[in-house]
């Protein structure tokens, strides 16, 4: 097929294959942006469909299921996509013409085979035009109109409510219904800060600080990022503040040894390796061969030479010699990923019962963790998720059953003051009161004895 010039074609194609082959929305969207020629403004128009369509599909169904006389699951595959992001124009981007997004509706029938259809399409979208916002004004206050408006399943509501409190869930449901803001950590061994902000603002990009971060920057748009030339790229690279925040939190030292046992695709372990001024060594591990090399390729790129690679299963005992030796040891685990879900909206709609084996994992690669920590040094627990069965119950039955380790207090002022919390040995990022993704983070000391 020759490439597509048009934003929402690629975008209805983009979507069948998220829906019918189980494509994930960022790589599918990378492949968008990569394979078709797409300007500028249709560049920037897909991906507001593509994750905005993936983002609201609860909501977006439960407007064409009032207004169809088709039930949504029952339509072509093709047909249910064109709807889909037509009547997300239609409620959810004020700047886009009405008629142009019925129009465009309709001539989608055409590429996608369906032409016969067309007059449905255009007729069930007038429908959604003229009744959404009493459809959504009328959804009652109570779990299933909340899963409704905010397009979030109601056990992820119910588990939220209940973690965080009734103000936590209604910011989380606010937050995760907006674009997730882009931030950059500078590479300070290539540049210092204010050089690469010059330089990114005379591209057009716009950048702000953030505080607390003094490497990180916010920028808009992304996606200007990807079109830089390649040297001003390893300059730098994108990484949420939420990580940023664990990776200060660690407090890694020019000199020490620390070891990365989760560490692809590397951001954190190149982010410890800056605190450390790249002196010392970090020993970066990941299960996979294919991310091992991919994560030696990019710490060359970048300009680090403090970190070395070793393909490990974390969960599983490491060698006998490295035990006892790392002064820090970092230990982000494999999770359910709720707290990214601005970034991976599909996710959103999978099942708690899909993650019962997770915390079991994850306490046993953080027990294997444990031994690699000298006597006095620092383990540290993270997750990028917003669930407390792998977050504040892992950190419980480790505690438990190492009574060599102790809790350490964070050094995270800033986010403790934000959450209105007293500093303590864990906190949740929320991205309504940190600007961050949702994050969990946990610190111990083991006990110098």
């Amino acid at each position: 097929m020759p490439p597509v010039t048009d934003a929402r074609r690629a975008t209805v194609a983009a979507l069948l294959r998220i829906q019918e082959q189980g494509g994930y929305s960022n790589l599918v969207l990378e492949e968008l942006l990569t394979h078709n020629e797409l300007a500028e403004a249709d560049r920037a128009l897909a991906s507001r469909l593509l994750y905005g369509v993936t983002e609201r599909r609860l909501t977006l169904d439960y407007l064409l299921n009032k207004t169809a006389s088709t039930p949504v699951k029952q339509m072509d595959p093709a047909v249910r996509e064109i709807l889909r992001v037509g009547a997300y124009q239609l409620v959810y981007m004020d700047k886009t013409p009405a008629f142009a997004a019925i129009h465009e509706a309709v001539e989608q029938t055409r590429h996608f085979g369906c032409a016969r259809l067309s007059g449905f399409v255009n007729g069930v979208l007038r429908q959604v035009q003229r009744q959404s916002m009493t459809l959504l004004s009328q959804l009652p206050e109570t779990d299933k109109g909340l899963e409704l408006r905010h397009s979030v399943p109601r056990a992820w509501i119910r588990i939220w409510r209940r973690a965080y409190g009734e103000e936590n869930l209604q910011g989380l449901l606010t937050a995760f219904g907006q674009p997730a803001p882009a931030y950059i950590r500078v590479n300070t061994r290539k540049i210092a800060v204010a050089d690469l902000q010059q330089r990114l603002e005379q591209a057009g990009i716009i950048c702000s600080a953030v505080a607390g971060l003094p490497q990180a920057l916010r920028v808009y748009p992304i996606s200007t990022l990807r079109r830089l030339p390649e040297e001003l790229q390893t300059y730098f690279y994108i990484q949420d503040i939420a990580s940023q925040w664990c990776c200060a939190a660690l407090e890694a030292k020019a000199g020490e040894r620390v070891a990365d046992v989760c560490a692809a695709p590397g951001g954190k372990t190149m982010t410890v390796a800056q605190y450390m001024e790249d002196r010392g060594s970090i020993m970066a591990g990941d299960i996979h061969d294919h991310k091992c090399r991919a994560l030696t390729e990019r710490v060359k790129r970048y300009g680090f030479t403090s970190i070395s690679i070793e393909q490990h299963d974390a969960s599983q005992p490491h060698n006998q010699a490295l035990c006892g030796t790392f002064d820090r040891v970092l230990c982000d685990v494999p999770c359910s990923g709720m707290g990214v879900i601005r970034r991976k909206p599909e996710i959103r709609y999978r099942q708690p019962e899909e993650y019962e084996e997770l915390p079991a994992l994850q306490l046993q690669i953080l027990n294997q963790a444990a031994t690699l920590v000298r006597p006095g040094g620092v383990l540290q627990y993270s997750t990028c998720t917003l669930r407390p069965e792998e977050n504040e119950a892992v950190v419980a039955a480790f505690l438990g059953q190492n009574p060599q380790f102790s809790p350490r207090r964070l050094p995270l002022t800033t986010c403790f003051e934000a959450a209105g919390l007293p500093p303590s040995h864990q906190i949740t990022l929320f991205p309504h009161l940190h600007g961050s993704d949702g994050f969990f983070i946990a610190g111990f000391y083991r006990n110098d004895v």
